[in-house]
């Protein structure tokens, strides 16, 4: 299920009257769910690809598959997942974007090290917008 479905499907289902949408395609698991729920963490974390290279040789932008709030905490008064500096292995966790309620995991797309987090912590997001910038660097 590619990106572009999804954000229809979310669209669709705000819409209309279903107060849950529950879709499973292979190992991906989706659950929209709409009321005074609490936040849904989806079973299958999103891991984003690095798109095109910063100016910056040797660094990739890793970018918000999805728009919704970026949390870099778990949850408040919690350390964050990553800071600047910190070195993270392919899919460990660098924040949450959480959208329609659902929390969202969005993972390393490769090893290296955080050289910046360039949204600050709660703030509103886009589909596209660079999160962090990694390198492969020491």
């Amino acid at each position: 299920m590619d990106l572009d479905a999804i954000l229809k499907l979310m669209d669709r289902a705000e819409k209309s009257s279903f107060t849950k949408v529950e879709i499973q395609s292979g190992d991906v698991r989706l659950l929209l769910e709409r009321g005074e729920t609490a936040p849904v963490l989806v079973s299958a974390p999103i891991v984003c690809p690095p798109r095109d290279a910063e100016e910056t040789e040797g660094k990739d932008a890793v970018r918000s598959p999805i728009s919704g709030v970026f949390y870099l905490r778990k949850e408040p008064g919690a350390e964050p997942f990553v800071s600047v500096g910190t070195r993270v292995n392919k899919g460990d966790t660098l924040c949450i974007i959480e959208a329609m309620k659902t929390m969202n995991e969005i993972r390393s797309p490769k090893a290296g090290v955080i050289t910046a987090i360039q949204i600050e912590d709660g703030a509103m997001i886009a589909a596209g917008d660079t999160l962090f910038l990694l390198s492969e660097g020491n």
